[in-house]
């Protein structure tokens, strides 16, 4: 017997939708894990050490 995916704890849901689930669920998943395992996503380098500092960026803010 396998564990199942998840638990339905409320509600009364018929064999079709629970087929329905966890068909869209295990799609979601496969799509997340083949999007994880790409190598040749684009890296975001956003906030890295390299950044040049701009001391005026905030200089119209008013502080209360």
């Amino acid at each position: 017997m396998t564990a199942s995916l998840f638990t339905v704890l409320k509600g009364n849901p018929t064999d079709a939708e629970v087929a329905a689930l966890t068909t869209v669920l295990s799609q979601l998943d496969s799509e997340a894990r083949a999007k994880a395992a790409d190598t040749r996503s684009e890296r975001d380098l956003w906030g890295q050490p390299g950044d040049v500092f701009n001391p005026s960026a905030f200089r119209n803010v008013r502080y209360y």
